[in-house]
């Protein structure tokens, strides 16, 4: 069977299985990572999808994902990919699946990178076949997972360049076939929104900067990056105040103003909606 290959399912996988608890997902905007060695029987089910993104690595065994009717089996060398919001159940078929994982959050400049094949609507699916990739990609979870549990100073910006590499070696794989990087005016959208994070931003503006309609330039921003463009301006200012409530001493008032909210209450209903809990409660949980 070709790593690409839909197995076809028996009577009793395609039973509904209604009686799979739901998962309970992590809050968004916390890196973790882990890896699992699962026998037969090992299922998550996650009706509403998440709020962040998962990666697997298929490193022995194999697992299997279900997105409505269609099924998908990874193998060895296998890396998946679910976006946020997708309906998503996956499990150890009969032999057992050894993984890594990571639940996480791109940084804006990763837009690009994660511009890779989608089998069905938010399932990226792609397999490595470099056996040199293969080792340094499970390298590089271990030691993104060993930042992710450790307690030293920094550990979260060296988890996030760990994850990044990770992003990295997937997307330079795929690129072997001459895919191509995001189209230059999007990257240049997404610049202006992560150095001038603070400045209010239009849809107008920002496509009159490069050279486009607005509703041009809305349907090439979601189509290569996945939110619209004033969402990701939202996510990447909420990740950001999220650092700051972490690494600074500021008022949540004062970061409220850093990232661009000119009022702190709704800055605190964006930030509770987004990561579930309030600014001050998250930062008395990193500390």
């Amino acid at each position: 069977m070709t790593p690409d290959e839909v197995k076809p399912m028996t009577e009793q996988q395609q039973q509904p299985a209604d009686d799979l608890p739901e998962t309970i997902s992590p809050a968004p905007g916390i890196l973790i990572a882990d890896h699992f060695r699962e026998s037969f029987g090992y299922a998550v089910k996650r009706s509403g999808g998440t709020k962040d993104w998962i990666i697997t690595f298929t490193l022995s065994g194999s697992g299997s994902y279900r997105i409505g009717d269609y099924r998908l089996v990874c193998v060895p060398g296998d890396i998946v990919i679910l976006k946020p919001g997708t309906p998503h159940r996956y499990a150890a078929e009969p032999a057992g699946w050894r993984f890594v994982w990571s639940h996480f959050l791109p940084e804006p400049r990763w837009a690009g990178l994660l511009q890779l094949p989608e089998p069905h609507p938010g399932l990226i699916h792609l397999s490595i076949e470099s056996a040199a990739v293969r080792s340094r990609l499970e390298r590089t979870f271990d030691r993104l997972i060993h930042e992710t549990k450790d307690e030293m100073p920094l550990k979260d910006q060296l988890a996030i360049n760990a994850m990044e590499e990770i992003v990295l070696l997937v997307a330079g794989e795929h690129r072997r076939d001459g895919s191509q990087a995001l189209d230059p005016r999007v990257e240049e959208v997404l610049r202006l929104l992560t150095e001038r994070l603070s400045e209010p931003h239009t849809v107008e503006e920002l496509a009159r900067h490069v050279a486009l309609s607005p509703s041009r330039l809305a349907h090439l921003f979601k189509a290569q990056v996945g939110d619209a463009v004033l969402e990701t301006l939202l996510k990447t200012r909420l990740r950001h105040a999220a650092r700051l409530l972490e690494h600074t001493s500021r008022l949540v008032s004062e970061i409220a103003a850093d990232v661009g909210f000119g009022s702190p209450y709704y800055f605190t209903k964006q930030f509770t909606s987004f990561f579930g809990c309030s600014p001050t409660v998250y930062r008395e949980r990193k500390q």
